[in-house]
């Protein structure tokens, strides 16, 4: 180490400043030094960060911390999804990577994130073959008695040096003017890209149409609600009711027999959805308020010298209200004297236990003002001219009050359901149809004989996936908004032209900073092109997803590739490129060569330093370990950390991958170097996704595939690009004699692109009626795999029955063979919207005891012993807590599987079931004391610390899901 010696920064000799910030070197030789040290430095420090990532995920990965963030999926999901323990020994872990078969993706990740690892798969098969071939062809073409560092004479015949340095000398640049013949083996090369990549392009459609197709007819898919239902927007008036719809759909369904259609004209409950909105917020802050006093009491009590006090949660207090029966009308006066005197005593508590161990003066108080209307509400400082009788009382006492007054104005707005002056009909609708077939050809054919009506439908639509507030739209509305949508997009390309113009400058100084300030697009573009997405109007977050991987790719491709390749402006391209369209080329070639210095240096970055932080997860690590302890996080809030799996939004990821690749095809033939970090990046990412995809995220969302089918159609702009490049390149090109030397090129070029275009359009339309929906030849097949499920199932559950029909006399144009889930109870059809959502609350309410029935069985309250063992027991009590929950519907009974359907399509706000206030279990028993206190209330309002726990060091600590978890929040999956 001795013999290392710093650099002098005030030195002439200042090689470390010229890396990092680009210092201009005096001449060429200097400038290939600083380049390439530049580029070494780049790739030592990205590997010096993967090896510590890599490193540190090995290290952790089996940890107890580790075991949450690296392999959730090995204890947090439900069995039938749970994966086996992540391989301690990195031979094993590597090897077991790369033996995870195609069925285990599918069933564990779900088809979208099978896709994802198949269109890295497809890239790598795609660059690699051509890395090796290109760079064994063009290096030497390119390197080979080049231009370089030697003179040449100009047209004056002066003496000019060459000034071709560093890495520039492996690409197209550096083909000396002598020996111009050698771009025909550019051209050779450019069509065998184009030829490999559109023969993958088009067998991977293929194989996608194949595999969604397989997927989307398995038994198991079929018997899903999901695969029989469609929406239906912009449907006019006289067709928004149910009799309505069911005489224009029972032509797909046997007999015309509209028994078999179940149908859900959607309705506008938003004024329903602000009060439970407020309701969770007030939830929330009386939650937080509670843990306060807990806290703040039981600090003061652990630290208490006197062992012979009474115990707080046993002191005697006022007097207890009678309680509210559960069948009290809310609007009735006893209940709302009952109310009104339970606030008052809260209001004038001044014996609480707890004030044994902190002041009153210590919880929080609100200053309420009287209202027109007579009801005390809170100041706020935006509603200054507000005047009146003005009050403090403790925040608390206010809060409960609240939640207990919304509680009733929610109950009375679910008894009214099927008010159109209170909730009105919107213009869409759910019809469920009796086979899957005829969802999907009611949903392909048109609907109206007016253009733009009952259109567009959707297939495949889960409930959970359903945005609810843009069910409403019509098609003016929605025309509307996709302009102030577009007209917002171009305004956010305007507003990057100020740092994508900087970028570009950057590129040839400084790569770091460069590179730097390209990765902020990627924390700030996706959420607006997200936000976008909803305005558009996308009806489902699956379809929000695909219209955000078309904004973010598109952004990706004009600020990052174009702009960034060319050094300029939006604000400068547009005008030139209308003015004279024809100029494209020649600015594409005059600038793409020069800028693969900067994307080399992007994907290096890429490859080793994000790479290695998708299996680290250094933000959650982060967030876990350091940021959120800081907070005060509720018994709830800590349920949501330590349950909730990372899901992927596919709308980035897709989109950034598919940058990555547009980069590798512009580049390919230019600069052939560029193939082997495309290479590298995608190998690299494949591995780490797959390990995230199998132990560690289970994702929400679901496009079946469509989110790869879009890529794979992206790929096509970095084909033309590469294209149009090489055709302007090549009629730049100029012999020693200064004239046009690859005119047959670039004309041969020029075919090449028509041949692409032609290509592209008639694989679009030979394929595109196969992208969404499935043809009819599909359904035998489909259907015989239906039969021998449910044949294979009456066999398990009826092994000794004689009488059972085998698999060819099992009859699927039954109501009752496809309706097995229901048991034949289809008949029992809810009349009413309101009685719909009744019977769903009634039967979650059912469901909700039975659940916390078998939880409480299963809950031990482990001591409070500090070691990795005890976290570890707490957190396999949660995981159980987690798989006492119904996730298939064979679990509920029939009543409740009947309930469970009729509302899956129904907004989910009018199933919405009372809070629960959630509080830990402490020491000084001030939670005992709260929850029976609450009781005043009635079922306006409940306390509960059933499976949270105060700790000694004052954290929460939970071994079960909030008491208020919806019973049938894993069944979202199976719908």
């Amino acid at each position: 180490m001795s013999n290392i010696a710093l650099p002098n920064v005030s030195s002439t000799d200042n090689s470390t400043f010229d890396i990092w910030f680009g210092a201009a070197p005096a001449n060429v030789e200097a400038q290939a030094g600083v380049q390439l040290r530049a580029f070494f430095l780049n790739i030592a420090v990205n590997l010096g960060l993967f090896a510590f990532q890599v490193t540190a995920f090995f290290l952790l990965k089996s940890s107890h911390l580790g075991r949450r963030i690296y392999q959730p999926k090995t204890y947090l999901v439900q069995d039938r999804l749970r994966v086996e323990a992540v391989p301690t020994n990195p031979i094993k872990w590597i090897r077991r990577i790369f033996s995870i078969r195609d069925e285990e993706l599918m069933l564990k990740c779900g088809l979208d994130g099978y896709f994802f690892i198949r269109f890295l798969r497809a890239i790598i098969i795609i660059f690699v073959p051509l890395m090796l071939i290109l760079v064994v062809v063009l290096f030497p073409i390119n390197y080979n008695k080049g231009k370089g560092n030697n003179y040449y004479f100009d047209s004056d015949g002066a003496e000019v040096q060459w000034n071709v340095a560093g890495l520039d000398t492996l690409s197209w640049q550096n083909v000396d003017p002598a020996r111009t013949s050698r771009y025909w083996a550019h051209l050779i090369c450019a069509i065998l890209v184009v030829c490999w990549s559109l023969f993958r392009m088009y067998r991977e459609k293929v194989n996608f149409i194949d595999v969604r197709q397989k997927f989307l007819t398995s038994p198991e898919h079929r018997l899903k609600a999901s695969a029989r239902t469609i929406l239906v927007t912009n449907i006019p008036s006289e067709y928004r009711s149910k009799e309505a719809l069911e005489a224009l759909y029972d032509v797909f369904v046997d007999n015309d027999d509209r028994s078999r259609l179940t149908i859900w004209v959607n309705r506008d409950f938003s004024a329903l959805r602000l009060l439970v909105a407020k309701r969770r917020s007030l939830r929330h802050a009386l939650e937080k308020a509670e843990l306060r006093i807990l806290r703040l009491t039981n600090k003061k009590y652990r630290n208490r010298t006197d062992s012979q006090d009474d115990e707080p949660g046993k002191e005697k207090t006022s007097p207890e209200l009678p309680a509210l029966d559960d069948e009290d009308d809310p609007h009735s006066g006893h209940v709302q004297q009952t109310l009104r005197k339970a606030f008052e005593q809260d209001c004038s508590q001044t014996t609480e236990p707890w004030h044994k161990y902190v002041k009153p003066s210590a919880t929080a108080q609100i200053t309420l003002v009287r209202g027109k209307n007579d009801r005390w509400q809170p100041t706020s400082l935006f509603k200054f001219w507000v005047s009146g009788e003005k009050k403090k009382v403790p925040k608390i006492a206010w809060l409960r009050s609240e939640i207990a007054r919304l509680t009733i104005n929610i109950e009375s707005c679910l008894g009214k359901l099927d008010d159109e002056h209170l909730f009105p009909k919107q213009n869409s609708a759910f019809i469920q149809f009796d086979r899957q077939m005829a969802a999907h050809m009611a949903c392909s054919l048109v609907s109206h004989n007016k253009a733009g009506r009952m259109s567009p439908r959707f297939v495949e639509v889960a409930p959970h996936e359903v945005l609810w507030p843009n069910m409403g739209l019509t098609s003016l509305g929605r025309f509307i908004r996709t302009c102030i949508a577009m007209v917002l997009f171009f305004a956010i390309l305007l507003l990057w032209s100020i740092p994508t113009t900087i970028l570009g400058a950057l590129s040839q100084l400084g790569p770091v900073v460069a590179i730097l300030l390209a990765l902020l697009i990627q924390l700030v573009v996706p959420a607006l092109a997200r936000k976008l997405a909803v305005l558009v109007g996308a009806p489902t977050r699956s379809k929000r997803e695909v219209i955000t991987q078309d904004f973010y790719f598109t952004f990706l491709f004009i600020e990052l590739v174009v702009l960034t390749a060319v050094s300029s402006s939006i604000v400068k391209i547009v005008p030139l490129i209308i003015n004279n369209p024809v100029s494209i080329p020649t600015l594409l070639a005059t600038n793409v060569p020069t800028s693969a210095n900067y994307f080399f240096n992007y994907l290096i970055v890429q490859s080793l330093g994000f790479s290695g932080s998708i299996l680290f997860q250094y933000l959650r690590v982060l967030y876990i370990t350091t940021i959120w302890p800081w907070f005060t996080q509720t018994p709830r809030e800590e349920a949501w950390l330590q349950t909730t799996i990372p899901h992927q939004m596919w709308g980035n990821v897709y989109s950034l991958f598919t940058n990555f690749a547009v980069i590798g095809f512009i580049f390919s033939v230019v600069s052939p170097l560029m193939l082997i970090f495309v290479s590298i990046t995608f190998s690299f990412f494949w591995v780490a996704y797959r390990h995230n995809y199998y132990y560690v995220q289970r994702n929400k969302v679901d496009t079946h595939g469509l989110l790869f089918n879009n890529a794979i159609s992206q790929l096509y702009a970095g084909i033309y690009v590469m294209e149009i490049a090489l055709i302007g390149l090549f009629f730049l090109v100029r012999d020693s004699q200064n004239n046009v030397a690859c005119k047959s090129q670039a004309i041969v070029m020029i075919v090449v692109l028509i041949l692409t275009a032609i290509f592209h359009f008639v694989m679009e339309q030979h394929l595109r009626p196969l992208y969404e929906f499935l043809p009819v030849t599909v359904e035998d097949s489909a259907v015989d795999a239906e039969r021998r499920l449910l044949v294979a199932q009456e066999t398990v559950e009826h092994p000794d029955d004689q009488s059972r029909p085998n698999s060819n006399e099992t009859d699927m144009s039954e109501p009752s063979a496809l309706d097995k889930m229901t048991d034949g109870h289809s008949d029992t059809t809810a009349k009413t919207m309101s009685t719909t959502a009744q019977n769903a609350r009634k039967a979650l309410m059912r469901l909700k005891d039975e659940t916390a029935a078998k939880i409480t069985d299963m809950q031990i309250h482990l001591p409070e012993t500090a070691g990795t063992n005890r976290r570890r027991e707490v957190g396999d009590q949660l995981a159980a807590a987690i798989a006492g929950y119904p996730d298939e519907l064979i679990d509920l009974t029939p009543d409740e599987r009947v309930a469970q359907l009729k509302a899956a399509f129904q907004d989910p706000v009018t199933r919405e079931s009372a809070p629960v206030i959630w509080i830990p279990q402490d020491a000084a028993g001030i939670s005992e004391y709260a929850v029976a206190q609450a009781k005043k209330y009635g079922r306006f309002l409940q306390y509960s610390n059933a499976g949270a726990y105060l700790t000694k060091g004052n954290k929460c600590e939970v071994t079960q899901p909030a008491p208020d978890t919806r019973p049938d929040w894993l069944l979202d999956w199976v719908l």
